[in-house]
């Protein structure tokens, strides 16, 4: 660019010379001169002044995943977390994470202790449940279900876990469409009264939007202080959630994020927990189970389900 400036400068008085701009007609002078100033950095003939992305050659505008990642290989973004609680889970309002735009993915977490907790909500998706009657239960599922309440949302009893009471969480998605409301309103309740609720809800873009999960598991019985989630099955770029219900208030520091995860949502009260953590993975394979740190508490008090989500 300068050098053109400079040798068009220097032959003032001069006669033009084949190549010279003095000897360019008004139209291609004006290529020349846009040429000349704009430059193309990536080469990949359009100038940097209309290209979107002057570093990548591959892309011109910033597409979905943005300069510098191909389309299709968008990494997974967590847009926002909200928290909700209600004393007798009869209206759980939890809002929109704000930033969560059309064609996000909406992950809900629904917890309860002491009462029913519905394994259907209208709208909602289930990928994964963990249902316990007691402390040392593992987890209830749907698959475990022995006998279902007149209501065919609500399990009765489970298969090794008792009615599901004492402490439950149950894992739901869906997508952000048009129109979409700020805010979600569940009433657990299966009767009249009720225990208290909870919920926690994510905002991920380029997730998968159709079967984001890729594998998930649940455990009811640690034994151990501290929370170790279950092993799932990832692949380098997933994102793993793990989500825990604790049947104990606690601080957020009680509980400390597993290796390579971020607290991502907590809410506490009278008498429960509620944590998400989550994390990008790194490698493909299984994940080996995820011990969080800090002090911990009591082993067989929590309620832990991972799993893998899939990026579009």
């Amino acid at each position: 660019m300068l050098l053109v400036s400079a040798g068009w400068l220097a032959g003032c008085g001069s006669s033009p010379g084949p190549g010279d701009p003095r000897d360019l007609g008004p139209s291609d002078r004006f290529i020349a001169d846009r040429d000349a100033t704009d430059g193309d950095r990536d080469g990949d003939g359009t100038p940097d002044e209309l290209d979107g992305c002057p570093d990548d050659s591959s892309k011109v505008e910033p597409g979905e995943c943005g300069c510098g990642v191909p389309e299709g290989t968008c990494p997974i973004e967590h847009i926002g977390t909200t928290e909700a609680y209600d004393p007798d889970g009869q209206e759980v309002v939890i809002e929109r994470p704000s930033a969560s735009a059309e064609g996000d993915l909406l992950v809900l977490i629904l917890h309860r202790t002491d009462d029913d907790l519905p394994l259907f909500v209208d709208g909602w998706t289930r990928v994964a449940e963990c249902y316990k009657g007691d402390n040392a239960h593992d987890c209830g599922t749907e698959a475990t279900c022995t006998t279902w309440h007149d209501d065919p949302a609500y399990c009765a009893a489970f298969d090794g876990s008792g009615d599901g009471h004492d402490l439950a969480q149950a894992v739901f998605y869906r997508v952000v469409g048009v129109g979409e409301p700020t805010a979600y309103s569940f009433d657990l309740n299966l009767d009249t009264t009720g225990a208290p609720g909870w919920a926690i809800l994510t905002a991920l873009r380029n997730a998968a939007t159709t079967d984001p999960v890729r594998d998930w598991a649940g455990v009811g019985c640690d034994r151990d202080l501290n929370s170790v989630f279950p092993s799932v099955d990832g692949v380098a770029g997933d994102m793993v959630l793990l989500s825990q219900s604790f049947d104990d208030p606690t601080a957020s520091e009680s509980f400390t994020a597993p290796p390579g995860t971020e607290l991502l949502g907590y809410v506490s009260m009278s008498d429960e927990a509620g944590f998400l953590f989550g994390g990008i993975l790194g490698a493909t394979g299984a994940t080996g189970p995820m011990e969080t740190g800090g002090p911990g508490g009591p082993g067989c008090k929590d309620a832990l389900i991972s799993l893998t989500v899939i990026p579009r």
